[in-house]
């Protein structure tokens, strides 16, 4: 069963300006070393940034709570399979309440085009 449907779309210059003006303060404090280090080896950093952080907001909206309840930023992590397949994977406050609300299974889709990055997450809970 669909617990939540979450979609963010990001201005992709908003964020290349954050990560210019914020740096590494804007890093340690939005993405994980997980993402820090995937981001960072991509040709254009900020473009992989953008995409993590509307993936970020979209999970919030799945949820339906935003970024309340004690969940922050790196609590949600974005990865890629050896495929390139995104994954969503969570931590802490976030983990703890996905599985209290019995959420099972999490999906995330990414996409680009010039200057904005879109995001749409999909968490389902067991029917019973």
């Amino acid at each position: 069963m669909i617990y939540g449907v979450g979609t963010d779309i990001v201005k992709i210059a908003r964020i290349r300006e954050a990560l210019t003006r914020f740096g590494t303060r804007f890093q340690g404090r939005i993405f994980t070393p997980v993402e820090n280090a995937y981001c960072l080896k991509k040709k254009e950093p900020h473009l992989h940034y953008a995409l993590r952080f509307a993936a970020k907001e979209a999970f919030a909206k799945a949820l339906g709570l935003g970024m309340r309840v004690g969940i922050t930023w790196r609590d949600i992590e974005i990865s890629n399979e050896a495929s390139g397949k995104p994954t969503l994977n969570l931590y802490g406050p976030s983990a703890e309440l996905c599985a209290k609300l019995d959420i099972k299974r999490k999906f995330v889709s990414l996409s680009h085009e010039r200057d904005y990055g879109i995001a749409v997450v999909i968490l389902e809970a067991d029917s019973s």
